[in-house]
């Protein structure tokens, strides 16, 4: 649900975030941002104090096409356009929890389970199998709606069909099948609810199925201090807008320095031209 726009919310400042390896640039307000993140409110937490919206913020392994419809809800507080696929949504609900955001992966969760509900011979493919596994941790609710999905739908020429499954599904789909067959899993129709795959909104419900946190999964690189950007030389700043190219792989100049025993005068230099988050 979208929180009110409020005076507050819209002149408290504007945060620069590039994302994807073309640079993609979101002007989005700051307040907005740390209202519906955790992830950005530890962020920015010096906000008051300093002006950190002068800092650009950069995603570099982030799909700006996703990134884009995560800031929409932000503002509407639905996901206003039509997915492209249920990959795109699985995406959707990744990033949503890199930012920490258990309304935005819930109501993402729904539209799964609507077009699952949709079609009678759904099951995952493949490439979404392995990049659920590969982006979510053990007893991940992500990874209980693929193999809940796979329990009711899948046929033994769509498990034959497949290639180099991830081990970790083929051990929970095993024991899924087991305890379907001997009575003690709940009933794999329509009748679940998309609230079985809902990551619970407070930390202390998660004492049984072991929610992977966000802060597990990636970690949070925070924005220089005062005193480390007095002691850098910044980059003249480019235009935000532009394609990829070899000039844009500098985006974080990184120190060089040598061995202080072989050359007792040497210096270390560095530069920045924005921040990676």
């Amino acid at each position: 649900m979208a929180k009110p726009l409020t005076k507050n919310t819209l002149t408290a400042g504007i945060a620069r975030i590039s994302v994807g390896t073309d640079d993609t640039p979101f002007d989005v307000h700051l307040e907005l941002l740390c209202d519906h993140s955790p992830y950005f409110d530890d962020l920015y937490a010096d906000r008051a104090q300093s002006p950190v919206t002068e800092l650009p913020i950069h995603f570099p392994d982030d799909d700006p096409d996703v990134f884009s419809v995560l800031i929409s809800w932000m503002y509407c507080g639905q996901i206003a356009v039509k997915p492209q696929s249920v990959l795109f949504l699985i995406k959707l609900w990744v990033l949503a929890g890199k930012f920490e955001m258990v309304e935005l992966q819930n109501n993402v969760i729904s539209l799964c389970k609507t077009w699952i509900d949709s079609k009678s011979d759904t099951a995952f493919d493949d490439h979404t199998i392995h990049y659920v596994y590969s982006h979510t941790l053990p007893k991940s609710p992500l990874r209980l709606l693929v193999i809940d999905t796979w329990v009711r739908s899948a046929t033994k020429s769509r498990f034959l069909g497949s290639d180099n499954l991830p081990r970790e599904f083929l051990e929970e789909l095993c024991c899924a099948l087991i305890e379907w067959k001997e009575g003690s899993m709940e009933s794999l129709g329509h009748t679940n609810t998309a609230s079985r795959y809902f990551v619970p909104t407070s930390p202390v419900q998660d004492s049984g199925r072991e929610i992977p946190r966000r802060r597990e999964v990636c970690e949070i690189k925070r924005l220089a201090t005062p005193d480390q950007i007095r002691n850098r030389k910044f980059k003249r700043p480019s235009p935000r807008i532009r394609k990829a190219s070899p000039a844009s792989s500098l985006r974080v100049m990184t120190p060089i320095s040598t061995d202080t025993e072989n050359d007792s005068n040497s210096q270390i230099t560095s530069g920045m031209s924005s921040l990676q988050v």
